[in-house]
């Protein structure tokens, strides 16, 4: 059974929890002894510290968006060139038989502009071997082995372009979960320290019991609902 998707637990933003906890570490240091009759050891406090440097170091979605982005115009640019080669081959074709005849239709192609990438493939590939077997019947049109074996080249690259494509998919697929994984977990060490530092400061000390609140943005005031004006 495939996991399923991971949920995220913190309340904000990936970018807001990693700097909610750097400015953490500020009053971690300051108080290290009190925290420590909590039960917050040294240790503790650097595994944060160190989980904290290793998430600002992950490459956030944004960035892996962008980089699949670039996958995609580049293989949409191949296409664009496999579609022409495959449309010189066919026009010389047209030269000689009607598109609408048996002669035309056994290369296998028509328009190849708007099918998918899996029958643009294969109208490539059906083109050349059918153009190779037929070759010498259109040489007097212009057809040659070298624009066959452009075509043939031009379908590899694309092939090519689409693995490409589907490996930019997973391993953003796969950093993703991975991300969101590790800023669960980072959450909750927050939410744990925090705690922590809340039971030392909160009957003593409310302003640095004010630094140990998980989430310190406050909350959007409701908006008062209008008055009715009498007509």
């Amino acid at each position: 059974m495939q996991d399923k998707d991971p949920v995220a637990e913190y309340p904000f933003t990936q970018a807001d929890l990693w700097q909610r906890c750097l400015d953490l570490h500020i009053a971690l240091d300051r108080d290290a002894a009190d925290l420590a009759k909590r039960g917050v050891t040294a240790q503790r406090i650097q595994k944060f510290k160190t989980d904290t440097a290793e998430f600002g170091d992950m490459e956030p979605d944004t960035v892996l968006k962008q980089e699949g982005a670039a996958v995609t115009q580049d293989k949409e640019a191949v296409r664009v060139a496999l579609e022409t080669t495959v449309q010189a081959v066919t026009s010389i074709i047209s030269l000689k038989d009607d598109v609408r005849s048996a002669r035309y239709k056994r290369f296998g192609v028509s328009d190849v502009s708007s099918v998918s990438d899996a029958k643009l493939h294969l109208a490539a590939t059906m083109l050349v071997k059918q153009g190779r077997k037929y070759l010498e019947e259109y040489q007097e049109q212009g057809l040659t082995a070298a624009l066959l074996d452009d075509v043939d080249t031009q379908n590899a690259a694309f092939v090519d372009s689409l693995a490409d494509r589907k490996e930019a998919e997973s391993t953003r697929s796969g950093a993703t979960r991975a991300r969101i994984l590790f800023a669960n977990g980072l959450y909750r060490q927050l939410v744990q320290l925090c705690a922590a530092g809340d039971s030392c400061w909160k009957l003593s000390d409310a302003t640095k019991a004010g630094e140990y609140v998980v989430d310190p943005t406050p909350a959007a005031a409701p908006v008062a609902p209008r008055a009715a004006v009498a007509g």
